[in-house]
């Protein structure tokens, strides 16, 4: 039981090869969530507008390049702002969760890919970089 989904981020790189450019896309690791939601890529979506207005403004380093791998490394560090989002163990005596300030989360891990995981309730969602959308497994664009 869960509310399973998955992340990552894309983008279109440029590589120099025998001097001829060439495109490919490049995209991040897989976030999964197994208590995510739909609301989890979501959230993921809104911190990438933000990072993207302020710091997106193709420097000399991996993250003002908005490289993919270097935003889930970067997304995954803003998680721990938000308790909300984490999960730990339960306690029987509170009935609640306790947080405990050394870990994010039991229920997210990265996969190599879409496919290295369990997104089976919500699928899987991928932030385009240069387009700045989201879209849903689908393929539709999700806002």
């Amino acid at each position: 039981m869960g509310d399973r989904v998955s992340i990552s981020f894309q983008q279109t790189a440029e590589w120099y090869v025998n001097r001829k450019k060439e495109e490919h896309l490049e995209q991040s690791p897989a976030l999964f969530h197994h208590w995510g939601g739909t609301d989890f890529p979501k959230f993921a979506f809104q911190w990438f507008k933000k990072v993207k207005e302020k710091y997106g403004k193709n420097g000399g380093d991996p993250f003002t390049r908005m490289e993919p791998r270097n935003l889930m490394v970067q997304f995954i560090a803003h998680l721990r702002n938000h308790e909300e989002l984490r999960y730990d163990t339960f306690n029987k005596d509170t009935k609640d969760y306790d947080i405990d300030d050394q870990l994010l989360s039991y229920s997210i891990y990265l996969g190599k890919d879409s496919n290295d995981g369990d997104n089976s309730d919500n699928g899987h969602y991928l932030i385009d970089v240069d387009k700045g959308k989201m879209y849903n497994d689908k393929g539709e664009s999700i806002e």
